[in-house]
């Protein structure tokens, strides 16, 4: 499949959940484009027909006429695309790809900047509206990890060590959403955390899910 004929398939998904005022808008795929980065794109229209269809949300496509989603890892930049998430008409919440957050084990210390070791990678999140440089892990409703590859332990422990810098083990807490992914979750704060991937076997991994909040999926590139 050729660049243009995946980000014609991510497109049409995307127009038919996010408003937009012109089609060429959702040509959002970085010209560099990678199997992995595919993948994450495909799960962005996937989560954003979820929200749409499950949860109720209108979603809207912002600042599209700049250049394409982001592909590496940093901080929120306003001058890049994302998904304004609007409830009854209201913004509630922002849909971003690639940015890091500031981990609970730097909000737990009395002060200072965050070491290199306090802040990950998300490959999608949902965040608090009008953010500038990395939210904290309190102003994340949902994270989500994407993984076009081969299922391994190595990911499971990957993905426990990001519930833990979200959030710690509580009991059940009402979470930002109504009903998708989830109305409530046993940690706080109580951060949404999804897994998706293309392998079958990702399903091995999932049972420790079922005690800290981690749901995953397991989704081909169905393009």
């Amino acid at each position: 499949m050729t660049r243009n004929e995946a980000s014609q398939r991510v497109s049409a998904i995307l127009q038919m959940y996010v408003a937009g005022q012109d089609p060429a808008q959702f040509d959002l795929l970085p010209k560099a484009l990678t199997a992995g980065k595919l993948y994450e794109a495909y799960v962005l229209a996937l989560i954003s027909k979820q929200l749409v269809l499950a949860e109720g949300l209108e979603l809207m496509l912002m600042n599209a006429n700049y250049v394409s989603l982001k592909s590496s890892p940093g901080p929120i930049n306003r001058s890049y695309p994302y998904l304004l998430l609007r409830r009854s008409g209201h913004p509630i919440a922002e849909m971003w790809t690639d940015i890091e957050f500031i981990s609970l084990s730097h909000g737990l210390r009395p002060s200072g900047a965050p070491t290199r070791g306090e802040y990950h990678e998300l490959d999608i999140a949902i965040v608090d509206p009008n953010l500038i440089g990395r939210p904290t892990n309190n102003q994340v409703w949902l994270a989500v990890e994407c993984k076009n590859t081969g299922y391994t332990k190595g990911l499971l422990k990957e993905i426990l060590g990001v519930r833990r810098e979200l959030s710690l083990l509580k009991d059940e807490q009402p979470t930002r959403f109504h009903a998708w992914p989830r109305a409530s979750l046993p940690c706080a704060p109580p951060s949404c955390l999804l897994v998706y991937s293309s392998d079958s076997g990702v399903m091995q991994y999932a049972r420790p899910g079922e005690v800290f909040g981690i749901d995953f999926h397991y989704e081909e590139l169905a393009l």
